[in-house]
């Protein structure tokens, strides 16, 4: 099997192998990265909850509409 992976030539240290990171990891280009993805997980869930909640009110408007709400339940058993 051909292995030509530079196994030789890494260092022990992981910031010789990411790029935005400096001598000691907490370099600016980690911290806009770190605000970053925090940023975008924030503004994705409050989406999320918006895009739910509006199905949620279409469904229950479609509910509302046949009279499946007004309905008392029927007796299980």
């Amino acid at each position: 099997m051909f292995d030509a992976f530079p196994f030789d030539e890494w260092s022990e240290s992981i910031t010789q192998f990411w790029t935005f990171a400096g001598q000691e990891g907490t370099s600016t280009g980690t911290w806009i990265l770190t605000v970053l993805g925090v940023a975008l997980m924030l503004i994705s869930f409050v989406g999320f909850v918006i895009m739910e909640e509006g199905k949620l009110a279409k469904q229950a408007a479609a509910l509302r509409s046949t009279g499946a709400l007004d309905r008392p339940p029927t007796a299980q058993g």
